[in-house]
């Protein structure tokens, strides 16, 4: 499970345009992800990494304050009550519906699923 989360660590660190700095990044393609997920034997390696995706943009956000910068946005903003199998079926549809994604990183498309799904209000 530690592996998992320092695997999301490294993925979640990923901008939209790239890379800010070279960071490790999964190899693991976005459809083979895919594939585990919708498998029953593959629902818990999928909920695990997407709950560590999700917990490293939170860990992210908190990061970003203690180090003086309260105002750096959040990736995303995932409820307290929301479950994995919730999240898992939003990161799948959304998966679905952007199949130019399933060449890419797997940590790429997992955040912008989540980030697309769990949007942050503008007051937050």
């Amino acid at each position: 499970m530690k592996r998992v989360a320092c695997l999301v660590l490294g993925a979640a660190i990923l901008a939209p345009a790239g890379l800010a700095h070279a960071q490790r990044v999964s190899t693991l393609q976005t459809g083979n992800f895919a594939r585990i997920c919708s498998r029953p034997a593959g629902t818990s390696v999928c909920d695990a990494y997407i709950t560590g995706m999700a917990d490293a943009g939170a860990l992210a956000k908190i990061n970003d304050k203690n180090e003086g910068d309260a105002s750096a946005p959040a990736g995303f903003c995932i409820p307290a009550t929301e479950n994995a199998a919730s999240m898992r079926g939003k990161v799948l549809a959304w998966l679905k519906g952007h199949s130019d994604s399933l060449s890419k990183p797997v940590g790429e498309s997992v955040f912008r699923a989540l980030h697309d799904s769990y949007p942050c209000s503008a007051s937050k």
